[in-house]
């Protein structure tokens, strides 16, 4: 796991190379909600910084709170990904410096540890059929090996569907009865929002539904 960290560091601190390409962007929401699960009350401010080479790409994603009373849902991850046509792989290192346990260096295994890995694998049909579907498997430091499936579908007015399910007994997606359980249905919007002629940055709208915690959010959010 160790490694795995120091890799991804390393390999975002390399020097340019041909037909490198890099990201740096941030997002403003209303409140932090991930796959129908609140992480953080009130706004947030979500940078992210990402390079690819071909088919492979790595970075860097955070959110943190602007209200000090919601530094509890603070996070910062790593993340991995290669793809191959329709499909990708991503691993990605969730760290959550506002936790109980905020020891960046702390790679234990047993539950208590500061870092959970996460192995993905997504389908993307493209603008021709725009059907996401999305696997993910917590493999290091969750004792309840959880797991998250995600079917999406966009259509090209800008407006998405999205019905999540995590299995039972999972104190990652506060689930604790057997069997598949939907805790992220929603529906969103983007459209730009433009300044003055020429500029503009995307607004975007979701409403969660989290049906086993019986909860529903309505979040917005400017990318920059």
């Amino acid at each position: 796991m160790k490694k795995l960290f120091m890799m991804l560091l390393l390999l975002l601190s390399i020097k340019p190379l041909t037909a490198q390409e890099y990201e740096l962007g941030a997002d403003l929401v209303s409140r932090y909600v991930w796959r129908g699960i609140e992480l953080a009350k009130g706004a947030s401010i979500q940078p992210a910084f990402s390079f690819s080479y071909g088919d492979f790409s790595a970075g860097t994603w955070a959110s943190y709170a602007l209200s000090p009373q919601a530094a509890g849902g603070d996070e910062h991850d790593f993340w991995a990904s290669y793809s191959f046509g329709r499909f990708s792989v991503t691993m990605t290192d969730y760290y959550f410096p506002g936790g109980a346990n905020n020891d960046i260096f702390d790679f234990s295994n047993n539950g208590q540890g500061a870092h959970v890995l996460e192995a993905a694998v997504a389908f993307n049909g493209g603008e021709a059929f725009p059907l996401g579907i999305f696997f993910a498997a917590n493999v290091y430091n969750d004792l309840d090996k959880s797991l998250y499936l995600e079917v999406s579908w966009e259509t090209a007015s800008g407006v998405g569907f999205v019905a999540g399910f995590a299995r039972g007994n999972s104190a990652w997606y506060a689930v604790s009865n057997p069997g598949l359980r939907a805790i992220n249905i929603g529906v969103s919007y983007t459209k730009e929002l433009k300044f003055y002629e020429g500029y503009g940055v995307p607004l975007s709208g979701q409403i969660i539904f989290n049906p086993s915690l019986k909860m529903s959010y309505f979040v917005v959010g400017l990318s920059l």
